[in-house]
């Protein structure tokens, strides 16, 4: 009887501690009355984002200045093309606070911490996000130093 009574509370307590962690990456969205992962990942790389609609590709390059990431995602191809650079608020939308080193779900594997945007600041300088530290800034389009390129398109 004691033996039952210590498995059973085991298997409350981790129940109780397996239920009380959540990460934003790993959470169930409804979507079309179905549960399912906010992101998933299909064999061409294509990650697609169930809560807001979008497609994401993720070059795989690090140290991409923002012209040659501007060239990278214009000729893009994979699963139809239509691909574009994102905007402030599209990479905003991907932060996810402690779901991996960079802050966003682990099936983007980035190779660095900052993404351009689309979004010009200037004739010289662009904005972009720093997800190490979800603050949004800007730098010279010749920079590319830790810079990383994201391609989004909306679903088809």
């Amino acid at each position: 009887m004691a033996r039952r009574y210590r498995l059973g509370l085991m298997a409350l307590i981790l129940l109780l501690v397996w239920g009380g962690v959540t990460s934003s990456s790993l959470e169930a969205q409804v979507v079309d009355g179905k549960s399912q992962p906010r992101f998933t990942k299909a064999s061409d790389g294509v990650i697609s984002d169930h809560l807001t609609g979008l497609d994401w590709y993720v070059n795989p390059d690090p140290d991409q200045t923002f012209r040659a990431a501007k060239a990278w995602v214009e000729g893009l191809t994979v699963a139809g093309g239509g691909w574009r650079l994102p905007t402030m608020a599209e990479l905003k939308a991907i932060y996810q606070k402690d779901a991996s080193a960079y802050h966003m779900d682990p099936l983007f594997q980035v190779k660095g911490a900052w993404a351009w945007s689309g979004d010009l600041r200037n004739d010289w300088s662009v904005w972009g996000l720093a997800f190490y530290n979800n603050l949004q800034g800007w730098h010279s389009m010749d920079y590319g130093n830790g810079r990383v390129a994201l391609a989004v398109r909306s679903r088809k």
